[in-house]
This record gives structure tokens, C-alpha cells and sequence, in this order.
């Protein structure tokens, strides 16, 4: 049987998954991406903002943030030794690369450019990511949600860079096979590399420890439970009610936990975080049901009429 390149194998799972784009049509958005992370700022300001405050920003890409002090964001050759060290990423574009191949895409349209952003093959899937030393950082992302770590969002002294899905797959990044391909380059990354305080999932406005992130990350991809608490978070509500954030990445939806479920935080928590890990799985509401707690008491989903909310509530 004739071996398949990584290229090949890349754009064979582009095509059978929806996410293949033409030629011309990548190079526009490889453009788009370089733009965004090597600091033009008359293109930053449309997509991403550096410093957080530029008013009309868009604020920075959806995806996984990796933050660090001040001073401390890897360059360019720490980040390659460490993506040399996990045996299923690699780089599939370099924008420093000098000579390449007329039509691929760099940052500036320039082949000698040395861009602050490189682009990863993880799983057959590509990966941007953006905010290399020395050029700026990606804004760091507002953090609501704290796991196993003690880090503030906007914090002096906080830089950040960051993992999104590329530009051509992003109509398809809430798929939970990009997904999972993102948070274990992501866990490799963030184990690899020195200095990270934390790693933020932006949809959930979370943060967790690098070590807590790794062990939720590789206990879902070995088969384990779907890490909700870390790419969801749950928060009380002045109604007594309790209320997801970061579900509706996944399916659109969040979920409300009545004020007598909730009546006990850290009980309706774990309850959220078992109704997550199976919507997840089975896909966006559409119709109550039940849903079996873990001492064998029902409770019922039921889609708001809105349909972007799923009330818990006891039977």
C-alpha cells in the first residue's frame, strides 16, 4: 500500500470532514492570520485586539491560550523544540522561511517576512499559532472560571499566545474532532514549554494549571469523561438558579439548573458537569428527556423556547 503524506492525509480529512477550501481561497485567509499575528495593526484592529481596549475590537480568535510573565512568551525556536517533542504535531507552514514555493501563503504576501505566527499540522488538522516573541502577544482573554490556578486576565505583567483552528477549518472549529486535536497540541505545548502559568479555554472564559488541564485532556482522549469543568464553567445566579458557560461552543446551548438542584453548589455542579459530558456527545437538545443523577434520581432537560437554554429541573 503506497505510504500518505502528512500533506495528503491532511487535506484527505478536509475534504471528507467539509473543510476543504480551494488554493487561492487559503492563501487569502493564510494572509488574513499572518496580519493578525505579526502586529499589523491596520489589519490587528479588524480581526484581534493586541492590548484588549481598542474600542469596536472584536477582542482576540476563539481557541486556546497559553499565558505567561511578562518577558517570558517562547520565541520562535523554543516553540519548534518544543513541537519536535510531540510525535504527532508538526510545522506545515513557517512564514520565516526564506525561498518558498510561489503561490504558498505567507504572513505579508512576502516570502522572507519573519512573521510572528507559524501554522501546525496536529491529527491531519492545521493549527495557527499566534503571538511569538518578540513580535506582540494576543490580548489575554477575560477569565471567569479558575481551576487549579490563580491567574487574572488583564493582570500587568500577564502575556499570552495562542492556538486557533486555521483560518480554512474555522466554519467547523466547535467539531470535537478539532477540538480534541486542538487541546492535546495544546497539552503538549503547554507541558513543553517553560513559564506557562496557565491555560485559558476563551468560549468558557476558563483558566486552569497546566497540570490539570493535561490530566482532564488526556483522560477524555484515552476515553475518560469530557472535561467540563475547564471547558465549562457553572456560576450562580441571583435567582438562586445555576448557569453553565461554555456548553453553547458545543451545541449551542447552556444549561440552567434549578434554584432546588442548586440549592447544594457543589452537588449541582458535578450534576452540570455529567449533563455536559453526555450533550456533548449526543448533540443539541431538541425535545425533553430525562437524565439519571448518580444516586438514581431523574431529572428533566427541557429546551427553553428560545432554544438556546436547557433548564434542569427535578421530576
Amino acid at each position: 500500500m503506497r505510504k500518505v503524506s502528512k500533506a495528503e492525509f491532511s487535506e484527505q480529512f478536509q475534504v471528507q470532514n467539509g473543510f476543504f477550501l480551494s488554493k487561492q481561497t487559503r492563501r487569502m485567509h493564510c494572509k488574513s492570520a499572518g496580519s493578525l499575528a505579526r502586529g499589523d495593526i491596520s489589519q490587528v484592529r479588524e480581526h484581534a485586539s493586541l492590548d484588549g481596549q481598542e474600542s469596536g475590537a472584536e477582542g482576540p480568535p476563539q481557541g486556546l491560550f497559553l499565558l505567561f510573565e511578562e518577558g517570558r512568551r517562547p520565541d520562535r525556536g523554543q516553540l519548534l523544540a518544543a513541537i519536535a517533542d510531540i510525535p504527532s504535531a508538526s510545522v506545515s507552514h513557517d512564514p520565516s522561511l526564506k525561498g518558498e514555493p510561489e503561490g504558498e501563503c505567507t504572513a505579508n504576501g512576502d516570502p522572507s517576512h519573519s512573521g510572528d505566527w507559524i501554522e501546525l499540522l496536529q491529527w491531519g488538522i492545521t493549527f495557527d499559532l499566534l503571538g511569538m516573541d518578540p513580535g506582540p502577544g494576543v490580548a489575554v482573554p477575560e477569565i471567569a472560571y479558575r481551576f487549579g490556578c490563580d491567574v487574572d486576565a488583564g493582570a500587568e505583567g500577564t502575556e499570552a499566545i495562542a492556538i486557533v483552528p486555521g483560518p480554512h477549518i474555522a466554519d467547523g472549529a466547535h467539531s470535537l474532532p478539532i477540538v480534541r486535536a486542538m487541546l492535546d497540541l495544546g497539552s503538549g505545548l503547554a507541558q513543553g514549554l517553560e513559564g506557562v502559568l496557565a491555560v485559558c479555554w476563551s468560549p468558557a472564559r476558563s483558566a486552569m494549571g497546566v497540570g490539570v488541564f493535561s490530566r482532564s485532556v488526556d483522560g477524555w482522549l484515552a476515553g475518560g469523561a469530557f472535561p467540563s469543568l475547564g471547558l465549562a464553567g457553572f456560576a450562580m445566579r441571583d435567582d438562586g438558579t445555576m448557569a453553565s458557560e461554555g456548553l453553547a461552543h458545543f451545541i449551542g446551548q447552556e444549561l440552567l439548573l434549578d434554584g432546588r438542584l442548586a440549592a447544594d453548589p457543589v452537588a449541582a455542579t458535578r450534576l452540570g458537569a455529567r449533563i455536559i459530558h453526555e450533550l456533548v456527545a449526543s448533540g443539541r437538545l431538541e425535545e425533553p428527556r430525562e437524565f439519571e443523577t448518580t444516586d438514581g434520581a431523574l431529572v428533566k432537560l427541557s429546551p427553553a423556547s428560545s432554544g438556546e437554554t436547557i433548564k434542569v429541573s427535578p421530576m
